[in-house]
């Protein structure tokens, strides 16, 4: 977050004791999945024991599978000799402290020439803090707002209040409610109100820095209202009672049937195939395809504490990188261990609060698609629409663009989710090349990177793909596969799988072992058309403008 703040004199952090730290936020900062609870005792604990000891089997059970690849050097649990080691990388102090020393270390542990310091958390001595700085010092606030329309106490407020240097009185610079939704748990609302005090925090940082601290609220307010209001507003009357609906996080084939692929992962096709990948440093890199990070119902939607869970899933196996570093990787035909990339396709505004809120605290990088019509005009998407979906709008080119500086990769989903099977040529150039110069006049940069809606063969035309290659570095499906590394000739087809809300089914999709079950299916049985990939196809159907095709297979939330 420093980083962040301009011309920010920053003198060093003060942390307390672990301990002192929310239950919530430990759980966070240890990369716990499972288990919240908000009072944790003895059964709790025997609880996550066995839960840790179920995950390093399963854990242990994956790595063999995939051929036991080298240490991924992925983050370490956080501990405060890491905390102190980062610290000393970056040139800043680090002071641990407790409540009663806190005025002692505020007196001793700041410079004479500090202009600004920002709390994190609860702390007893806030009056000594702001008397050392010229901007005094500001910290955000959270509580149960208790405020909303449908009665519920789980809203968050959410303030910044603001000390001048030598008052002993904080003032209110600006607060918002978040509402609690359908879908949320505790651990995934509490990485929303921590990225939404971060972000505010940077915002009123930058004004005191600057000297503005009369207009700090307005400024803020202003920031505010077109940055985080467009995500927030289309939250409000959400009801309660649809908490019990289906989310993310179900399971789409039967316990027996995925018992029996488990079983695949030790045949001689799929073991064989990865120790060799292994042995020539030839992983594929696996690129995900998902839609939106909710947590009220959507069909293709997964809850911000799932998709916290399959992350951190995803870390302890994979390298995640961004597709423009999965495309050099491809590139250079050398791909020594298990590599991911994230991808989002048609750009709903829940992804900017849940996704980044995800994103920001694990430190992963992700690439959206952005259909540009939606946006434009800020409507919903046609092919909710026609399913009965509302209320669920697009990002706004404000926030888009505020991503966009932060490292967030934004590539063309045409202008208008238009279905590229057709041959007409001029309709696609329209499409396909016209949502390019859009999207590269917003972000003032080239963009490299098209996604197909709804991405299967049917709806990729050879005009169309002709179109993409020219147009593009690189295009990508969603009807499965690998990118395997080429070192002959470049690589314009990119092939994507799905990602699901079941753990097991996204291990067994990431080992390509549904693919194996299709093709087994195909030879002995050439004119069936279920598949053990069926949802996907399902939910592609159900987005379609065009007439539904009954499958009897129930929509996956993350179809195309």
């Amino acid at each position: 977050m420093v980083s962040d703040v301009p011309d920010a004199e920053i003198c060093g952090i003060v942390q307390r004791s672990i301990r002192s730290i929310p239950w919530i936020q430990q759980m966070i900062a240890a990369g716990k999945t499972r288990g919240i609870s908000a009072k944790p005792g003895w059964w709790f604990k025997a609880q996550s024991l066995i839960h840790s000891l179920a995950d390093k089997i399963v854990d242990w059970f994956f790595w063999f599978a995939h051929g036991c690849p080298a240490p991924l050097n992925n983050p370490k649990t956080f501990t405060i000799a890491r905390l102190t080691q980062e610290c000393s990388k970056s040139g800043l102090p680090l002071a641990i402290t407790d409540e009663c020393a806190e005025a002692r270390v505020a007196a001793s542990f700041c410079p004479a020439d500090v202009h600004l310091v920002i709390l994190l958390g609860e702390f007893s001595s806030i009056s000594e803090w702001s008397a050392l700085a010229s901007s005094g010092c500001i910290r955000a606030c959270n509580h149960e707002s208790g405020t909303s329309l449908e009665g519920s106490s789980n809203d968050a407020l959410i303030s910044i209040e603001h000390w001048a240097a030598g008052k002993g009185i904080p003032f209110i610079v600006f607060s918002l409610i978040l509402p609690w939704q359908p879908f949320d748990g505790p651990l995934g609302f509490t990485l929303k109100t921590d990225l939404i005090a971060d972000d505010l925090l940077l915002q009123t940082a930058g004004c005191l820095l600057a000297k503005n601290a009369v207009s700090a609220p307005t400024v803020v307010s202003g920031w505010a209202n077109k940055i985080l209001a467009p995500s927030l507003s289309q939250l409000e009357g959400v009801g309660r009672d649809t908490a019990q609906a289906e989310h993310g996080g179900r399971r789409y084939r039967s316990t027996w049937k995925l018992c029996l692929d488990t079983l695949l992962l030790f045949s001689p096709r799929i073991l064989v195939r990865n120790w060799f990948r292994r042995m020539s440093e030839r992983y594929p890199v696996l690129i995900l395809a998902h839609h939106l990070v909710s947590d009220r119902p959507h069909r293709m939607g997964m809850p911000t504490e799932i998709f916290w869970r399959q992350v951190l899933f995803l870390q302890r196996h994979y390298h995640i990188v961004s597709l423009s570093e999965a495309a050099e990787l491809l590139r250079s035909g050398q791909i020594r261990i298990p590599t991911v990339t994230l991808t989002f396709d048609d750009g709903y505004a829940d992804n900017f609060l849940n996704l980044r809120a995800v994103a920001n605290e694990v430190g992963i990088p992700s690439t959206l698609f952005i259909t540009i019509d939606p946006v434009e005009t800020h409507r919903e998407f046609d092919h909710d629409l026609a399913t009965g979906t509302t209320g669920f709008f697009p990002l706004t080119w404000d926030q888009i663009q505020y991503w966009n500086t932060r490292g967030v990769e934004f590539g063309s989903h045409t202008r208008t989710h238009f279905d590229c099977g057709s041959t007409d040529l001029e309709i696609l150039q329209a499409e396909i090349i016209g949502s390019r110069n859009d999207l590269e006049a917003h972000l003032k940069k080239p963009v490299g990177f098209f996604a197909f809606p709804y991405g299967q063969r049917d709806n990729m035309s050879s005009e169309a793909m002709d179109l993409a290659a020219s147009t593009y570095r690189h295009f990508v499906s969603s009807f499965g596969g690998e990118a395997l590394a080429k070192v002959k000739g470049p690589q314009s087809h990119l092939f994507r799988k799905k990602f699901y809300g079941s753990q097991w089914e996204l291990g067994l999709e990431l080992q390509s072992v549904f693919d194996f079950v299709d093709a087994t299916r195909r030879w002995f049985l050439p004119q069936s058309t279920n598949s053990s990939r069926a949802p996907e196809t399902a939910a592609a159907v159900s987005a379609r403008p065009s007439p539904i095709r009954n499958t009897g297979v129930p929509p996956t939330p993350t179809g195309i």
